[in-house]
């Protein structure tokens, strides 16, 4: 029998993409906080909908894909953040079973940026109150004596230009000739969403617990990736300014060195990462922009 998978936030960019090629093998519910045709109303930080879902559904695998991943908003809305960020896995760890398996998705920004490269061990610090919401979820996880992986991720992008993502914002706006002002001092190793559904499948079959990093096998500024972009798909790259993160004036402070190792997760599942001029050529050759 297939393990039943429900998936939180199947309506963000990785939670669309793990819902529509996990099902290729699992028994996959993808849910949504409003209801769309073909996935479950599921509202995380609402403890009555989540219990009714999961005694329901009685998943072996909740992915928890649901967040708010707006570093500026969390800042602005503390309490809003904090329900979904922590409260909300709060509430699918409360109302599953003992042997359902969770894996939550988290992020670079539980680090303060000061040396990159940090592997699963190196202390967190998070600048933000986007990285304190998600430590607090993994704090709470790590002590939650259940079956656990935690995946930390950065830079998150796809090959769907609807998705609100660095390089859908590059490709459009350089497409449409409008100059833009990328900073050159955040420095990270960005995903390509398109390859998380076979690392995480994998880790579903090997049964992975604990702590793990992925990201590309480069480490790359937004300058440069920016550059990149640009070089792959043939865009202008003389509209791209070139500036500081302290000239944007951002609400929320940003690490600026957040490069993830990823030796452990290769190791673990037996996987490459690759850097991010393949994964452009990929979106390049394979996926269809749009």
């Amino acid at each position: 029998m297939k393990k039943k998978i429900l998936i939180t936030g199947s309506n963000g960019q990785l939670g669309n993409c793990l819902s529509a090629s996990l099902s290729n093998y699992f028994d996959v519910i993808p849910s949504l906080k409003n209801t769309t045709i073909g996935s479950l109303k599921l509202d995380i930080t609402d403890k009555l909908n989540v219990k009714y879902i999961i005694d329901r559904i009685k998943p072996d695998i909740i992915i928890n894909c649901a967040a708010i991943t707006d570093v500026d908003l969390c800042e602005k809305n503390r309490a809003q953040a904090r329900n979904v960020n922590f409260i909300g896995l709060k509430n699918l760890v409360k109302y599953s079973k003992k042997h359902t398996k969770l894996i939550h998705i988290s992020t670079d920004y539980v680090f303060d940026g000061l040396k990159g490269n940090y592997n699963e061990k190196d202390p967190t610090i998070p600048l933000n109150f986007y990285g304190k919401t998600k430590l607090e979820a993994e704090n709470f996880l790590i002590g939650s004596n259940r079956k656990i992986l935690i995946l930390r991720l950065n830079g998150l992008f796809s090959s769907k230009l609807k998705n609100k993502n660095f390089f859908s914002f590059v490709y459009k706006s350089i497409n449409a000739n409008r100059k833009i002002s990328i900073v050159d001092d955040q420095i990270s190793n960005p995903v390509l969403v398109e390859l998380m559904p076979e690392v995480i499948m994998k880790a579903i079959l090997l049964d992975t617990t604990g702590v793990v990093h992925y990201g590309s096998s480069n480490v790359i500024s937004r300058y440069d990736f920016a550059k990149q972009i640009c070089m792959v798909f043939k865009l202008n790259a003389l509209l791209i300014e070139k500036i500081s993160s302290d000239k944007l004036n951002q609400l929320a402070k940003r690490p600026l060195k957040t490069s993830l190792d990823t030796s452990k997760i290769e190791s673990i599942l037996e996987i490459n990462t690759y850097d991010t001029n393949f994964c452009l050529e990929l979106i390049k050759t394979k996926y269809i922009l749009k």
